[in-house]
């Protein structure tokens, strides 16, 4: 039976578990971001070196540190009648280089910022879409303000939404967007979240009358709905036994001072 996808950004993020040699850890969430015509996965600091980035200590309960990840990514094959059929194949990724760790971290805060890139190239080969195509995806700069639309893809518990495909998890802006909470790049979001989504991507969403960012003529205001990729989420605010329901996101601008800085990582086997 043929199955249409209602959603493009449904492309978007990346189940990925992390292992270490043949031994799962956890399962958690990463994108592709492009920038200056390159792609790279992004995910969380914390799902690939294995512990708390505040407090450093390992996540597992066997005190295990990943040493890879493994991304299941869909190819598309045509067949006839113009449909396509799809395939995930299951790809692993090796974090560490001659003992060194393939990934950037932040240049200023490093791990105090949760989120990691890896240069990652080839995409064009499958149905992945980077997450802040604009063209594929139809985003706008649309405005950011507390109390908009926002929804955060991933995989709550190790959840798919069917054949791979995320779960959409509603939420809205807490926070003033243009305030760097702790001095750190983010903004938090009021949301019920769960683990397995650290890294998903997080758009906003906007209705209405819509002036983007970018444009100033009266003429080029939209009438209907429009969204914006604002970054990546991280993780809840409390304990396990008070939860606030409020999620962190890192913004986009973190995102883009990794990739330009190239600061490679410290390996997690150092720490």
């Amino acid at each position: 039976m043929a199955v249409k996808i209602q959603d493009k950004m449904s492309w978007v993020p990346i189940r990925i578990e992390m292992q270490f040699n043949e031994t799962k850890l956890s399962v958690g969430t990463a994108f592709i971001y492009e920038h200056q015509n390159k792609t790279y996965l992004v995910t969380n600091w914390h799902n690939v070196t294995g512990r708390n980035p505040q407090t450093l200590q390992p996540l597992s309960k066997h005190l295990s540190i990943p040493n890879s990840i493994i991304l299941p990514i869909p190819f598309s094959h045509k067949i006839e009648n113009g449909f396509e059929s799809v395939n995930w194949k299951s790809k692993g990724l090796e974090l560490y280089e001659n003992d060194k760790p393939i990934w950037f971290e932040h240049p200023t805060h490093g791990h105090d910022v949760d989120v990691i890139v890896i240069p990652l190239g080839g995409i064009e080969d499958t149905k992945l879409i980077a997450s802040n195509d604009k063209e594929t995806l139809g985003l706008e700069l649309i405005p950011i303000r507390p109390s908009l639309d926002t929804f955060v893809l991933g995989y709550p518990l190790g959840m798919s939404g069917g054949a791979n495909f995320p779960i959409w998890k509603r939420a809205s802006i807490a926070t003033e967007p243009n305030i760097d909470l702790d001095g750190l790049p983010k903004l938090l979001i009021d949301t019920a979240t769960r683990e397995g989504m650290s890294g998903s991507p997080v758009y906003a969403q906007a209705t209405g009358y819509i002036m983007p960012e970018d444009k100033t003529d009266p003429k080029d205001f939209m009438i209907g709905e429009a969204r914006r990729f604002i970054g990546i989420y991280s993780g809840r605010l409390g304990s396990d036994t008070f939860q606030a329901q409020l999620g962190i996101v890192w913004k986009e601008s973190a995102i883009i001072e990794i990739i330009e800085s190239k600061i490679i990582g410290k390996s997690s086997f150092e720490i």
